[in-house]
């Protein structure tokens, strides 16, 4: 079983770049000491008989309808569905404001 040590689990979280009390850092060790000791037990099975599987859909097939060419939906039934348009397109909120526009252009 690999066991893990302070030094490792300080260099897992400075290539994670995940800050780290010492209390976290012995929780994390904790955690991954028992990760760690499943894959061991996982390490025990026979899978001499068993099929290497890298996708697990690899069987599943496409459920879904053939595209078909149809005549456009008319616009007018369209626009009348939404709640405000102008010019033959749909009106939507404003999502972006002025503010908030210049606001980010000031941010370096």
């Amino acid at each position: 079983m690999s066991h893990l040590n302070e030094e490792s689990i300080r260099k897992l979280t400075e290539l994670s770049c995940i800050q780290c009390s010492k209390e976290e850092m012995q929780s994390l060790m904790t955690d991954l000491e028992k990760i760690l000791s499943y894959f061991d037990e996982l390490n025990e099975l026979d899978t001499t008989n068993v099929a290497a599987c890298n996708h697990v859909l690899k069987e599943l097939n496409n459920v879904m309808r053939e595209d078909v060419v149809q005549n456009p939906m008319p616009r007018e039934t369209f626009l009348s569905n939404a709640p405000e348009h102008t010019g033959g397109m749909i009106r939507v909120p404003l999502v972006i404001t002025k503010a908030k526009a210049e606001e980010e252009e000031e941010m370096p």
